[in-house]
């Protein structure tokens, strides 16, 4: 699942990659993403839309989630029978309890406050902090689809931690300028059942597609 302020979009290099694998790929924009500033869905309702993806389909699923996206599948996956595995991908990976503003302690300085009361990452600033690695048109083409979201997402904590009870890999992206890599590497690799590091940036999907097309495919057991 993509992270905030992205849509499914970010997945268009990774997709092709797994289909050559005889591999099935789902994809949900999440319904924070342009939402109405006084929309009070919140990460619950990201969640939900991510668990009727999961109904409509066979599993058993390989679920990632990137950045935000983490919080969303932690959500959506707690109790399934049918998820084989989580993938976070230099992403939050909560415990129950905890929202994405009290893992963080606050917004980040590259987030600004739109006048209608969502928020956007500071555009000057985003092909540094997302798209490091990536050529300058993927990174103005990014950049442009990048929508805002009202504030409840952050502030929802996630009822059940689903890593819990799933098997779970956690990508370190050593290179990640959004979410710092101590955080990845100290607070969130540690409840993961395997880790992996990548030297790449925050959207490894678009700077390194076929590098994360063979960890996820591997996970999932394609040749």
């Amino acid at each position: 699942m993509h992270g905030a302020w992205h849509g499914s979009w970010c997945w268009d290099r990774v997709v092709p990659l797994l289909e050559s694998r005889d591999l099935s790929v789902h994809l949900v924009d999440l319904p924070s993403i342009g939402a109405d500033p006084d929309d009070s869905s919140a990460l619950s309702g990201d969640a939900a839309a991510v668990s009727r993806l999961l109904d409509d389909a066979s599993g058993p699923f390989l679920v990632c989630g990137h950045s935000y996206g983490g919080m969303v599948v932690t959500h959506a996956t707690a109790g399934r029978k049918d998820v084989a595995r989580l993938v976070y991908l230099c992403a939050f990976m909560p415990d129950a309890g905890e929202s994405l503003l009290s893992l963080t302690g606050g917004p980040a300085p590259w987030i600004r406050g739109q006048a209608d009361g969502r928020m956007l990452p500071d555009l000057a600033l985003a092909a540094e902090t997302f798209y490091g690695g990536c050529d300058p048109e993927i990174q103005r083409a990014s950049i442009e689809r990048l929508r805002p979201m009202p504030p409840a997402p952050f502030a929802e904590a996630v009822p059940q931690a689903a890593w819990r009870e799933i098997a779970s890999t956690y990508v370190v992206c050593t290179e990640d300028m959004a979410i710092p890599v101590e955080w990845q590497r100290d607070l969130f690799a540690p409840r993961a059942e395997e880790v992996v590091e990548l030297e790449a940036s925050h959207s490894p999907f678009l700077s390194q597609p076929s590098v994360v097309a063979d960890l996820l495919a591997e996970r999932a057991g394609a040749s």
